[in-house]
């Protein structure tokens, strides 16, 4: 018999956080990488040992330097693996970063010498598909949903509450 060498399987799985930020013209604040040529919603992965709010209170501060509390998860959304790319499954939650006032949303802008991201943009709900990926367009029209509806998932059960 042929002894066989069997490899262990690594299940390899990402959780990446954004904050859903609305301004009081029902418009969502996006921003461009700097290694990507499409917007998404801040965010970014979640490191080990962290939570999602550090995690996001992290990202806020290292790419628009905010500081921004978050008010629950508004989606939860699973990102099958991509065995062509190598890219690994993800979670991906969207927690509510709440409403900024306009004068606030017009005096936010990048950071000077930030080189996480090459600009900012807030976008309408109708723009929303010249500017993110379908699969993303789908995540934030659901969030904004949920913000706007008062509803939160329950981190762990899958299920929305009124807030």
């Amino acid at each position: 018999m042929i002894p066989l060498s069997i490899e262990p399987f690594a299940v390899l799985r990402r959780i990446d956080v954004s904050v859903l930020i609305r301004d009081p013209q029902r418009r969502v604040l996006l921003v461009q990488p700097a290694t990507r040529d499409d917007f998404v919603v801040p965010g970014g992965s979640v490191h080990p040992d962290e939570s999602l709010e550090q995690a996001a209170a992290r990202v806020l501060a290292y790419d628009l330097g905010m500081r921004r509390s978050t008010e629950g998860v508004l989606v939860r959304d699973r990102v099958p693996a991509c065995f062509d790319s190598g890219a690994a499954e993800r979670l991906h939650v969207v927690l509510d970063g709440g409403t900024m006032s306009g004068a606030q949303a017009g005096a936010l802008s990048v950071p000077v010498g930030g080189q996480a991201v090459n600009t900012l943009a807030w976008v309408s709900l109708d723009d929303l598909s010249k500017y993110v990926r379908p699969h993303a367009e789908a995540r934030v029209r659901a969030a904004y949903g949920a913000a706007c509806s008062g509803l939160r998932l329950r981190a762990g059960a899958g299920r929305f509450c009124a807030a």
